[in-house]
C-alpha cells in the first residue's frame, strides 16, 4: 500500500470513529433527554397559555395582553410546522390552517403589511408548511407575499429591501436576510431563474452594506454599526441565506460566510454566548431573536457539509443550550421559559415570543436526534 493510500485510509477510519462517537453521544443524550417529549410539552404550553380559541391567533402574552403581533404569529406557524414534521399529528395541520384564518382577519382581512420583514417571516413559514404538507394553498400564499416583498427593493443606499413602507430610507438586515432565504427556497421549488437572481442580488447588497466581513457578522441597519445593535436573529438569517445559496450553487464562498458567522456567535463570550449559552435579549420582539438563530444554525449542521471537528463543536453547543434551558430556565409544571436560558423566569406571565424561541431550540434538538 502506498503512503498516500495509507493516509487516506487512516483519515477515513478516524472520521468514521468520530462519526460513531458523535452518534453515540447523541443517543446517550436522547436517553438522558427526551427532546421530542420536551418539545411536546413546550408546544402544549404554547396552546394552553397563548392561543385565542375565539379569534384563532397567538396572543402577545398570557397576562391579559391580547395584542396581535403579525410576525410573532408567523413564527408560531413555523413552530407548528416543526411539530408536524416531528410527529405527523394532523392536529398541527388543523391549527396551521386555523392560524392563517385568524391572522388574515386580525390583519384587516388582507396579507399585505407595512413591514416587509413581517411578510417575509410568514412567507418562509408558508414555504415550509407547503414542503411538509404539500397543501398548495401554503405555496400560493408564499408566492403572493413574495410578489409584495419584491416591491420593497429600491435604489436608496444602493439597493436592498426597505424595512417598512413608511420608512423608505431604512434598510435593515431583518428585511434582507429572510428575503434571501425566500428567494432561494422558491427557486428550489419552482426552478424559476429569476428567484435565484433575486437571492444573489440581495445577498450581494447585504454583504457589501451590512456585513462585517472580518467577523462575518450582520449589523442591524444601514448607518448603525454599534456593537450593542448586533442581534442574534440577524446572524441567523444571514447564515441561513448563505447556506441556501451554497446548497444551490455549491459555491464555497457562501458556506464559508455561514461558518464564519456561526463560529463567531458561538465563540464570542461577551456579546453572544457567555459561558457557551446564547445570551438573553429581553422580552418583546427580542424574545424571538435567539430561536431564529437556532433555526438556521441547525440547518447548517444538517446541510453545511461541515468537517467532523466543526460539526462536533456545533452539536455540543446546541446540546448545552438545550440542557441549560430545561435545567435552569423552564418553569414547571406550566412548561414556560425565561428569556435568559440560564435562569428561571421571575413570573409565569411571559411574552409569547419567549416561548416560541424555546420551542425552536427543543424542536431543533429533536430534529437532530431523529436524523
Amino acid at each position: 500500500m502506498h503512503a498516500g493510500e495509507n493516509n487516506s485510509l487512516m483519515n477515513l477510519i478516524q472520521t468514521t470513529l468520530l462519526t460513531i462517537a458523535l452518534c453515540t453521544s447523541l443517543q446517550l443524550s436522547a436517553q438522558k433527554r427526551n427532546w421530542s417529549s420536551s418539545a411536546d410539552s413546550a408546544q402544549q404550553a404554547l396552546t394552553t397559555q397563548y392561543w385565542s380559541t375565539e379569534e384563532k391567533y397567538y396572543k402577545h402574552n398570557n397576562d391579559n395582553n391580547t395584542g396581535f403581533d403579525y410576525w410573532w404569529n408567523a413564527h408560531a406557524l413555523d413552530v407548528l410546522v416543526d411539530g408536524y414534521i416531528r410527529t405527523k399529528d394532523p392536529a398541527y395541520t388543523a391549527r396551521m390552517k386555523q392560524l392563517l384564518t385568524g391572522m388574515h382577519k386580525k390583519n384587516g382581512n388582507k396579507w399585505e403589511n407595512n413591514y416587509y420583514d413581517d411578510m417575509e417571516w410568514l412567507a418562509i413559514a408558508c414555504i415550509r408548511a407547503y414542503e411538509a404538507t404539500k397543501d398548495a394553498s401554503f405555496k400560493e400564499l408564499a408566492q403572493e407575499l413574495w410578489t409584495l416583498i419584491k416591491t420593497g427593493w429600491s435604489d436608496v443606499h444602493g439597493g436592498g429591501i426597505m424595512w417598512a413602507k413608511d420608512h423608505p430610507n431604512a434598510k435593515n438586515s431583518c428585511a434582507n436576510g429572510p428575503a434571501i432565504i425566500i428567494a432561494a427556497r422558491l427557486y428550489k421549488l419552482n426552478k424559476n431563474s429569476d428567484d435565484l437572481t433575486w437571492a444573489k442580488k440581495i445577498y450581494n447588497w447585504q454583504q457589501a452594506t451590512l456585513i462585517d466581513t472580518t467577523r462575518g457578522l450582520a449589523y442591524d441597519h444601514v448607518g448603525n454599526t454599534k456593537e450593542s445593535a448586533i442581534y442574534t436573529y440577524n446572524q441567523g438569517t444571514w447564515l441561513g441565506g448563505a447556506l441556501e445559496l451554497y446548497t444551490i450553487t455549491k459555491d464555497k464562498q457562501y458556506l464559508q460566510a455561514a461558518i464564519r458567522n456561526a463560529n463567531y456567535v458561538i465563540n464570542d463570550t461577551q456579546r453572544f454566548s457567555p459561558n457557551g449559552i446564547l445570551k438573553g435579549e429581553n422580552s418583546g420582539d427580542g424574545g424571538l431573536f435567539k430561536g431564529i438563530f437556532i433555526r438556521y444554525f441547525v440547518q447548517l449542521i444538517l446541510h453545511g457539509k461541515l468537517d467532523s471537528y466543526t460539526k462536533a463543536l456545533y452539536l455540543k453547543y446546541l446540546k448545552a443550550n438545550g440542557e441549560s434551558l430545561l435545567d435552569k430556565a423552564t418553569l414547571r409544571p406550566v412548561y414556560l421559559f425565561g428569556t435568559n436560558w440560564v435562569s428561571m423566569p421571575a413570573s409565569p406571565k411571559q411574552d409569547c415570543s419567549i416561548q416560541l424561541s424555546g420551542i425552536m431550540l427543543l424542536e431543533a434538538l429533536a430534529l437532530l436526534n431523529a436524523k
